[in-house]
């Protein structure tokens, strides 16, 4: 009799298993860790009652139980979610904090700043303007005579090594022309010579 109801349950107990992973399946990520835990629990207690043979009030027992486990593992690990999402909350709203405060410093800063160079601006006279302009046009004229001197002595260096390239290859080809030419002068010279020498007489 036991087994006949077992067997008939069985498909009962296959169905719960199935709507219970089915669900929790579907709760998707909103879901608490609480309820998906005891979801899970659930199902694993069944399918424990399942294997082990149990009758529909077995399996029903054994799925309660698991449903309980699964409820305080998963309030546990609920509880060090929260935890953790209020840390990364608190630091969050610390770094927005110390992101305004940076923004109003700066703010007050540059206001500070402005408003030093207004009061400064209104104790500027005419006549000091025109005086800074006088040695501003002067400064910038020195300036260009500097300038100037400095490029001239670049420029007078450059010719001078140009000069220089220019004599030392002028000097080089100099040298080797006088030396062909002194070659070839005195070999037409030799051959000049024995030419024209008289011929000498015979001796008797």
């Amino acid at each position: 009799m036991n087994r006949k109801n077992a067997l008939i349950s069985t498909p009962i107990a296959i169905m719960a298993v199935v709507a219970l992973l089915f669900q929790s399946g579907c709760a998707g990520p909103a879901a608490s860790k609480t309820v998906k835990g005891a979801t899970m629990g659930g199902a694993v207690g069944a399918v424990g009652g399942l294997i082990a043979g149990e009758d529909a009030g077995g399996i029903a027992t054994a799925g309660v139980a698991g449903a309980a486990i699964g409820t305080v593992i998963g309030a546990v690990a609920q509880g060090r979610e929260n935890k953790r999402q209020d840390t990364l909350a608190q630091q969050r709203a610390y770094n927005q904090a110390i992101a305004m405060q940076k923004r109003a410093q700066e703010k007050e800063k540059a206001q500070l700043h402005e408003e030093l160079e207004i009061a400064e601006g209104f104790r500027i006279t005419e006549e000091e303007l025109d005086e800074m302009t006088s040695r501003a046009e002067t400064a910038e004229e020195q300036l260009a005579i500097l300038q100037k001197r400095r490029d001239d002595a670049i420029e007078r260096k450059r010719q001078l090594d140009e000069l220089e390239e220019r004599e030392k290859e002028a000097l080089a080809e100099a040298t080797r022309l006088e030396k062909e030419l002194a070659e070839l002068e005195g070999g037409t010279t030799t051959a000049y010579k024995k030419t024209t020498e008289e011929p000498s007489a015979p001796q008797l």
